[in-house]
């Protein structure tokens, strides 16, 4: 009877720790976040609610960078065919065009390299990309103050995504 009662503590002690890494305190994570309410928003707008582990939850904020990159861009190349002959416009939005691209590292860059060493756990360098990255976004915005378009919106959310998705990528890093 002594076993049998070790037993069922050790099983009920497996299930509560396994059930403890899946639940995600959402509350932390966005306490730490320079914009908290956007971190809310983002991490509560996961379908099917914000259940899951700690790497499912970073996975999904991965791939809303990854759209909302896709969307900025386009965006961006909207501005550019809009900008007419005012040079100045013209300069600034391709100046962005070439921070969120591909090349040369890229916001698009550093979230598709984010994509690939997430799939290998090399969370680390998920979140030095994410620094990275959050360095382009703020050149671009920052290259003019008088932006009116909806640029500014969209690369502060690329910004707020990447803040979040670093916040639990040090998270993941500190428990492996």
């Amino acid at each position: 009877m002594v076993r049998f009662s070790i037993l069922v503590v050790v099983f009920l002690l497996f299930v509560a720790s396994s059930y403890a890494d899946h639940d995600v305190d959402v509350q932390s994570i966005c306490k730490q976040a320079n914009d908290p309410s956007f971190c809310l928003v983002l991490l509560k707008s996961k379908p099917n609610g914000v259940g899951g582990d700690l790497k499912s939850l970073a996975q999904y904020t991965l791939n809303v960078l990854h759209t909302n990159t896709s969307n900025t861009l386009t965006l961006i190349n909207k501005l550019i065919a809009q900008s007419g002959s005012d040079p100045k416009k013209q300069n600034h939005y391709k100046d962005c065009l070439a921070l969120f691209g591909v090349e040369y590292k890229g916001v698009l860059g550093y979230v598709l390299d984010s994509l690939k060493q997430f799939k290998n756990s090399k969370f680390n360098q998920v979140g030095v990309d994410m620094v990275y990255l959050r360095f382009h976004v703020d050149d671009c915005i920052s290259g003019d103050p008088s932006d009116t378009s909806l640029l500014p919106k969209y690369g502060n959310d690329v910004r707020n995504i990447a803040d979040t998705t670093l916040i639990m990528t040090n998270m993941l890093v500190r428990r492996s």
